[in-house]
């Protein structure tokens, strides 16, 4: 069998790599010179460094992604933290990390208690929200916002800045109001509440492209831009390059973001829905400071602008920051920027000395789409639903993955769409980590949602 994959980014790779492990012919077609799409890199002409364009973290959560790192040769290129460190604007750090041992949700019981970082009723309350979120099965919720939930909830104000407004951003790209609850508690109980290694925290240790150079697919052809789609009465047929070649394929993988695909089949009902979908900005700025100022690996900034900072070298002067749902930084200059990240940096790391030499700032306008309520029902499946389209997939993280806009999300449409092509006769998505004891006996709705 034959198959076309348009766009290398991490959906397009993981459904090349799972056709490939099943026989199949895969030709993969980027329009640009690297993989990686949103979650790659690019070369800094000032510097010469190969920068990312954002960072990208996984949790162990993310089982599919694992699994892709695992079959493309990455795996041991993924540095893995087992504190997350919340820092506040006074440099205080509290760490979230586990009891060695303890299923989850007992696991995080002491960091929780220790979290210096919010008062002793917001701890309380944080204790009952998180036992709700257990005992919810989170599809009942597809229709409400977390900020409603959270205020159904009883969740006290200064708990949902401190705490689920930095979780939620960062995880979805949307803010705790606007997010539909059945998203924000599936990041709660997958992370944090089923399983003892689902919260713990992967780093690239390298340059994101660099993660996809052993990519186990023979036929990458880079610098192909597909001009539109060739048809044999009702089934797509190959594509039509912009260079004029026409290649011949059984089946067709769209793995471009929802706009390019929107492009290329106007007429394919799967994508007029995903018209309906609102893209949302992340800002990552990449600083250079004359002196050193990070330790840790990161920071999950309690305060803002910057709501994550990561270090990118060994002395810590090299830092790379990200602010998620960055819809009001979109006409800031980048001077203005630049000179917000330097005073929070040198407020909250006790650096008043400190110079930032350079500043690179980038915004991918459509990092991701609004995890909205009801946001589902615009999502398209990876498989063809009418006789027009025969033999057209998609995949990408805005289709039906049952994850929000995430890598995770990107590998599980790759492997879901893989799985279409070869007619489900072959199985790739891999599983969920399992409940733990406390969830079983606890929670028996976290085993429906698993």
């Amino acid at each position: 069998m034959k198959v076309i994959i348009v766009g290398g980014g991490l959906a397009g790779m993981a459904a090349a790599v799972a056709l490939e492990s099943a026989g199949a012919e895969v030709m993969l077609l980027e329009a640009s010179r690297r993989l990686g799409g949103r979650a790659s890199s690019f070369d800094d002409p000032q510097g010469g460094e190969s920068l990312d364009n954002c960072q990208h973290v996984l949790l162990g959560c993310c089982t599919n992604l694992r699994d892709f790192y695992r079959r493309t040769g990455a795996e041991h290129l993924i540095q893995w933290e087992k504190a997350i460190r919340f820092v506040d604007e006074r440099g205080r750090a509290y760490p979230l990390s586990a009891v060695p041992g303890l299923p989850a949700p007992l696991h995080l019981g002491m960091s929780v208690l220790k979290f210096g970082a919010l008062t002793w009723g917001e701890r309380v309350a944080l204790s009952r929200g998180m036992l709700a979120m257990m005992r919810t099965r989170r599809q009942d919720l597809a229709e409400i916002s977390f900020g409603q939930w959270l205020d159904e909830h009883q969740q006290p104000a200064g708990l949902v800045a401190k705490l689920y407004e930095p979780i939620i951003t960062s995880a979805l790209n949307e803010t705790c109001a606007a997010s539909s609850a059945m998203y924000a508690i599936q990041v709660f109980q997958d992370s944090l509440l089923a399983h003892a290694g689902g919260y713990v925290m992967g780093l690239p240790a390298c340059p994101l492209g660099k993660l996809y150079e052993t990519l186990p697919c023979k036929d990458v052809r880079f610098g192909a831009r597909v001009a539109g789609l060739c048809c044999d009465g009702m089934k797509v047929a190959g594509v039509e390059l912009q260079d004029g070649q026409r290649i011949e394929a059984d089946a067709l993988i769209l793995a471009t973001n929802y706009p390019a695909a929107q492009r290329l089949a106007p007429n394919d009902e799967r994508l007029q829905r995903a018209s309906n979908l609102e893209s949302v900005p992340i800002l990552g700025a990449h600083l250079w400071f004359d002196r050193a100022i990070m330790r840790e690996s990161h920071a999950a900034l309690l305060s803002g602008p910057l709501q994550w900072l990561f270090r990118k070298d060994d002395e810590g002067r090299v830092l790379h920051g990200v602010i998620s749902a960055a819809r009001d930084w979109l006409d800031k200059p980048k001077e203005e920027c630049l000179a917000m990240f330097e005073r929070q940096v040198r407020e909250t790391f006790r650096a008043s000395e400190a110079k930032l030499l350079r500043g690179v700032v980038v915004i991918d306008k459509r990092a991701t789409f609004a995890p909205v309520p009801g946001v589902d029902r615009f999502r398209p499946t990876q498989a063809p639903q009418s006789e027009e389209f025969q033999s057209l997939f998609l995949a990408g993280d805005y289709t039906q993955t049952g994850w929000p806009a995430t890598m995770e999300g990107a590998v599980r449409s790759g492997y879901l769409a893989a799985e279409a092509v070869l007619g489900g006769a072959n199985k790739f998505l891999v599983p969920d980590l399992p409940v733990q004891w406390p969830g079983k006996l606890l929670a028996p709705r976290l085993l429906s949602d698993a």
